[in-house]
């Protein structure tokens, strides 16, 4: 049985659609993420979820209770639902010791539990200071702690890193999976991003922009197993080809590439990501299917390889291909091109 299960969610805001057929289940000690562009509905979901709106149509069930639908709506405060918001919303005239120990409601063992939260986010240190002397990841881990000091059924997260800067980010993202854990919390995660979608969580749910759920599934059958180009796309770059099944293969600028369940004849898009393109430095001329390097960038931990390869009727084509760091060839250079099947994706136009 699952924690929290939502069945036909629809929501409508001025007579425009904003969720459409929404059906998710979250687990209990899991975390949840749903991923998806800027408003495609994420926010509203979680407001639905936690009360701060009504539903409209369809169901939502936590533990076994149902806490909304379109006859019965239980009031926020009644659910047990943390709800972490971008901006944090820590109370400003309290101290980091204070603003927890308002989430614990004068709990047994308060000094115990907030002085073990304090050290495992790094912040035994500011526990008398305000929220206006705190750094904005201070400021997020305060809040992420008063969210799961409170011990809720489940914690909904908001974004909760979009305003940091990136090395920041990853720290309190880390933190965030280990307070998770550590305090055995359930929580639901909304993100634009997929890398820490994939990161955060044991299930992932793809809406698109219309507001309904593309696919869903755990992080390495969305990466491996997409089941359109969007969702493809929605891990990273893709180079684009598009082609022709014939003899179940389709022919493009960097290979023949074998298909398997298209029709002879069907009129494809190939996506290939740019890790599944293999380049060998080569002297002119290339046996096989060659490409000229634009330019090579190192991007930490591996270069990107801009190339051009030629169409079918010689008209220039630019490829990406994503090598280890140490694979930095020079303008013009001629490379060989082998590519990897298993992060190839073709759908039918």
């Amino acid at each position: 049985m699952p924690l929290l299960k939502i069945s036909g969610l629809n929501y409508n805001n001025d007579k425009k659609s904003i969720l459409k057929n929404i059906n998710l289940e979250a687990q209990e000690d899991g975390i949840t993420c749903v991923l998806g562009p800027s408003g495609c509905g994420k926010t509203t979901l979680l407001k639905l979820i936690s009360g701060l709106e009504k539903t409209q149509d369809g169901e939502i069930i936590l533990k076994n209770e149902t806490i909304s639908s379109k006859t019965l709506h239980k009031e926020t405060e009644k659910r047990n639902i943390g709800f972490l918001f971008q901006e944090f919303a820590l109370f400003p005239h309290l101290t980091v010791e204070e603003n927890l120990k308002f989430a614990l409601n004068n709990k047994a063992q308060n000094r115990e539990i907030i002085d073990d939260i304090l050290k495992i986010v790094k912040l035994s240190d500011s526990i008398n200071k305000y929220p206006h002397e705190l750094s904005g990841g201070e400021q997020q881990r305060t809040a992420l702690a008063r969210s799961i000091i409170a011990q809720p059924d489940l914690l909904l997260l908001d974004e909760p890193f979009s305003s940091l800067d990136l090395n920041l980010r990853e720290e309190i993202r880390d933190d965030t999976l280990h307070l998770l854990q550590r305090f055995n919390i359930s929580a639901i995660v909304v993100t634009h991003d997929p890398f820490e979608a994939m990161f955060m969580s044991n299930k992932i749910y793809i809406m698109d922009k219309n507001g309904s759920i593309v696919q869903s599934g755990a992080p390495a059958e969305l990466y491996n197993k997409p089941v359109n180009s969007y969702v493809a796309e929605f891990f990273g770059e893709t180079n684009k080809f598009e082609g022709t099944v014939i003899n179940s293969t389709v022919i493009t600028p960097i290979g023949n590439i074998p298909v398997s369940n298209m029709r002879e004849s069907d009129s494809v898009n190939v996506y290939v990501r740019p890790q599944a393109i293999e380049l060998t430095e080569e002297k002119t001329p290339v046996n096989g299917i060659k490409g000229t390097v634009v330019t090579s960038k190192l991007i930490g931990s591996f270069s990107l390889v801009h190339l051009s390869v030629l169409g079918d009727n010689n008209e220039v084509i630019h490829v990406h291909s994503q090598m280890p760091s140490n694979f930095l060839p020079k303008q013009s250079t001629a490379v060989g091109i082998k590519i990897d099947n298993s992060q190839i994706f073709i759908f039918s136009k």
